[in-house]
C-alpha cells in the first residue's frame, strides 16, 4: 500500500451512482463535474493535522486537486491535506 509523505493523503474516490435517463446524447458528451468531490480517506502521515478524522472517513476535497498516480499497474489517488474542506462524521 502507498504510504503518504509531506502532508499528502491517500484517498479513494467515492463514485456517485448514475442513473440512465433514457435520453440519447453524443458519445463525446461529458457530464458537468462538481467543483468538489467525495473521497474516502485511506492513509495519512503520522504527523497529520487531521487527528480527529479516522481512516475510512468520507472527506470533501476540490475535484481538480485529486491527483492520480499510476505505478506498476496500480492506480493510487492522493490529495494534499490542506485541501480538505470537510468530512462527514458519525
Amino acid at each position: 500500500m502507498l504510504q503518504p509523505m509531506n502532508n499528502y493523503l491517500v484517498v479513494e474516490p467515492v463514485l456517485e451512482k448514475q442513473e440512465e435517463s433514457g435520453i440519447l446524447v453524443p458519445d463525446d458528451y461529458k457530464v458537468n463535474q462538481s467543483a468538489f468531490c467525495l473521497v474516502k480517506l485511506i492513509a495519512k502521515t503520522s504527523n497529520s493535522r487531521l487527528t480527529n478524522v479516522p481512516e475510512g472517513t468520507n472527506i470533501i476535497v476540490p475535484s481538480h486537486m485529486v491527483e492520480e498516480i499510476n505505478l506498476f499497474g496500480e492506480i493510487h489517488h492522493v490529495v494534499l491535506e490542506n485541501n480538505v474542506v470537510g468530512f462527514f462524521g458519525n
